[in-house]
């Protein structure tokens, strides 16, 4: 049996399990993506995570949330991640020709989070650089910057004055690696 997680999530899809830190109609799973345990090692065929690991610390929060991650994908499936791309947001706060105060002001929204609850702040910038290396030193492989994804209409895909907010990576989790 195939399964699919869909971390952070609030949209019901056919063949996802949607695991969400709030309760709400459709989330399968209510718990901080920090902690997977309630699952065995080996159980997912793939993970995807939309704007979620911004909202771990860089120090410990993040390391741990990707190896729990990888722990709990079976091998050589995939892990489907979208962060912020700190490049491009950097770049368009710091365009005063071309965006003015407010439209600079909701883009640094999208670097810090919109702290519309305690759930809403992002404790890491992340650029393809960066990211990759927090993916290799949990152990994924393969690691490969995409478009765009495809599985659902949300961040992973937003543009902003027609330029890509999101980065995009895949990341495999290795055959020598099933614990």
């Amino acid at each position: 049996m195939t399964r699919k997680l869909h971390i952070g999530g609030t949209i019901p899809s056919s063949g996802w399990e949607i695991l969400n830190i709030m309760n709400a109609p459709g989330v399968d799973h209510v718990c901080n993506a920090r902690d997977l345990s309630k699952f065995e090692s080996n159980t997912f065929d793939c993970i995807y995570a939309s704007h979620v690991v911004e909202h771990f610390d860089y120090v410990d929060e993040l390391p741990e949330t990707l190896s729990e991650w990888l722990r709990c994908l079976r091998p050589e499936c995939v892990l489907y991640v979208s962060v912020p791309d700190l490049d491009t947001i950097s770049s368009l706060i710091i365009d005063k020709q071309n965006l003015d105060i407010n439209e600079r002001f909701f883009v640094m929204r999208m670097l810090f989070g919109g702290h519309v609850d305690d759930s809403d702040y992002h404790l890491v910038g992340l650029n393809e650089e960066f990211l990759r290396r927090y993916l290799n030193m949990a152990g994924y492989t393969d690691i490969t910057k995409v478009q765009e994804f495809g599985f659902f209409d949300d961040t992973s895909s937003m543009k902003y004055k027609g330029r890509n907010i999101s980065l995009n990576m895949t990341a495999v989790k290795p055959l020598e690696n099933s614990s």
